[in-house]
């Protein structure tokens, strides 16, 4: 399979993006980064809006929180991204009180871009490993929260 300019430049949107808004807590690189019209399938609500929330949560409850991108696949319009998210349980999440215990789990990304630009993104956290290693029982309702 032969890599071309526009999976490259994808490649490279998407690392950027994930560098500022996730790990570099850029909440307003949206602007930059993502199109008019972008549907979020792994937040409610389904827009930037849901991005933002649930950004929000995660740093409230990992502040120290940080994605590394462990592996990238462009073709296309899409990009397909693993990261190991690691970080500290210092705030409430899902229904589990702060414990300081460290998580370190897997996240699977899936973008689509438009012009240079995120137009939609789907996403695959290991959930029930992490609620594990902050001690909580994964349930129906901690782990399909959104």
């Amino acid at each position: 399979m032969t890599v071309t300019a526009t999976d490259q430049a994808n490649s490279a949107t998407v690392r950027a993006f994930i560098e500022a808004f996730w790990n570099g807590r850029e909440r307003d690189s949206v602007e930059r980064f993502l199109t008019p019209g972008y549907v979020d399938h792994a937040y409610t609500p389904h827009t930037a809006d849901g991005l933002m929330t649930t950004a929000g949560e995660l740093a409230a409850a990992f502040p120290d929180h940080c994605g590394t991108v462990e592996a990238v696949a462009a073709q296309g319009d899409k990009v397909m991204v693993r990261l190991t998210l690691r970080g500290t349980h210092d705030g409430p999440f899902r229904g589990t009180p702060p414990t300081g215990n460290p998580v370190e789990v897997t996240v699977y990304r899936e973008y689509r871009l438009i012009d240079g630009k995120i137009a939609e993104h789907s996403a695959l956290l290991d959930t029930a490993t992490l609620l594990r290693q902050i001690g909580s029982r994964p349930s129906v309702e901690n782990v399909c929260h959104r």
